[in-house]
């Protein structure tokens, strides 16, 4: 999870690319498949012209938004809108609050209303959270950060029970369970994203991006990644770290590489050159990112190798990613709002599935496991003894002798599929005991 930063202009990131700008070349194989069967569902969520900066988890979506006021002057409030029930809520009333970030129940953002001003090039801020479940905000630093200190990368953000904000070689992470604070003085990152345990970060050399350092918050040991000294806009999740590197001396030529914490592995994702900067997020098997050519967002599948677009979006502000659902600012005739892209699959399922034991005395427990391709995201078992059930991976347990046939209908947005296995469970008395078991 990055932490969610403000983009203040883009005269102010062009100028930071151009200076960051090196020549690297390229040493590993792309492996991007383009494959038109894997579709954008695009949803718009605001209509107020005048929202940024979204961050989503599960079904809320947050963002920053000056619909009281205007671009320049705010007032800026948090607002979040539920996915589920379509309802939007106004998280905040400072009028000072900016850059949110959400994960399970608890949104933090940055809030200036103990500081100066709402700019944060002028005044001071402090964290804040509020509590979805009880409904309580909270104020976490104590004493107002002075952005002056941080730079224009000030930012937030949560995973798990752990805060995160600061800017350019100065974090602080906060543990929500034990209100324990601790400050990464000592490793000398920008631009940083952590999950879980781990951070990871650009180091900076004179100015300019270099290679992707790991800290672990638990043994305290710092992990370089890369060695191309062309790194940037890093995101983790899990043991998945990506990021983009510089390609050539064009300015935006670059290129989003992956590496597997576990294996050791870097791979490259893209071919393109064409990656904007700053703009790359993680999220389970997908990797998001936006073109700098059109403008779109674009979903790499790391699963199936699958990647699809956007059409015709003008993102800046941010976007972020969580399961099947990405969000983003368009910024179309300068009235930004919030949309939220759909993951969908236009090609059917094809259900499957195996079950242990298929045979044994009665009573006896079988346990279903899914096999079935095509992303199904519903599914319908039958039994063959009048029981169904909707889980994925269910348990049955079969009370009286017989043969069963059982089926299983998966569904998915393009429409769904059935497999039926005749005669597949048989359940046996135990008239001759050693023959059968439920380890069979």
């Amino acid at each position: 999870m990055k932490i969610n930063k403000k983009l203040y202009s883009v005269a102010l990131v062009s100028a930071a690319l151009i200076l960051f700008l090196i020549i690297v070349s390229s040493t590993a194989s792309a492996v991007t498949v383009e494959n038109a069967s894997l579709t954008i569902n695009e949803t718009r969520i605001t209509t107020s012209g005048s929202a940024a900066f979204p961050a989503i988890y599960g079904d809320r979506i947050v963002w920053e938004d000056w619909r009281n006021g205007n671009r320049d002057d705010g007032p800026y409030d948090i607002y979040m809108y539920n996915i589920s029930t379509h309802k939007e809520t106004q998280i905040t009333t400072s009028g000072l609050a900016s850059v949110p970030a959400i994960y399970g129940d608890r949104i933090v953002w940055l809030d200036g209303r103990n500081g100066n001003s709402q700019n944060d090039t002028k005044g001071g801020h402090d964290v804040y959270m509020y509590d979805l479940s009880t409904h309580k905000e909270t104020r976490i630093t104590t004493s107002t950060i002075p952005a002056d200190g941080f730079g224009y990368d000030l930012g937030v953000g949560i995973s798990g029970n752990r805060i995160m904000w600061g800017g350019t070689y100065h974090y602080c992470i906060y543990d929500i369970s034990t209100h324990k604070k601790t400050d990464i003085n000592d490793v000398p990152i920008i631009n940083p994203a952590f999950f879980g345990n781990k951070i990871v970060g650009v180091s900076d050399i004179d100015g300019r991006p270099s290679n992707l350092t790991m800290y672990d918050l638990s043994t305290h040991k710092k992990t370089q990644i890369t060695t191309s000294d062309a790194a940037f806009s890093p995101d983790i999740y899990n043991n998945i770290v990506v990021w983009a590197e510089h390609k050539g001396d064009e300015v935006y030529y670059s290129e989003i590489y992956m590496y597997d914490l576990l294996t050791k592995k870097e791979t490259q994702i893209t071919n393109n050159g064409s990656t904007f900067y700053y703009s790359l997020a993680i999220s389970e098997d997908r990797i998001v990112w936006e073109d700098y050519n059109n403008g779109n967002i674009y979903m790499y599948n790391l699963s199936t190798q699958e990647e699809t677009h956007t059409n015709n979006t003008s993102v800046m502000g941010g976007f972020d990613i969580y399961g099947d659902k990405i969000v983003w600012t368009d910024w179309g005739n300068e009235k930004p709002d919030i949309y939220m892209g759909t993951l969908i699959s236009s090609n059917l399922p094809v259900a499957a599935y195996s079950a242990s034991p298929t045979c044994g005395k009665a009573p006896l427990t079988v346990a279903f496991t899914d096999k079935s391709t095509g992303r199904p995201t519903k599914w319908k078992w039958s039994f063959g003894d009048g029981t169904t059930s909707t889980t994925q991976n269910p348990k049955h347990k079969y009370s009286k002798a017989g043969t069963y046939t059982v089926s299983l209908k998966a569904t998915n947005a393009a429409g769904s599929n059935t497999k039926t296995l005749r005669n597949y469970i048989k359940v046996i008395t135990n008239t001759k005991p050693g023959i059968y078991s439920e380890k069979e």
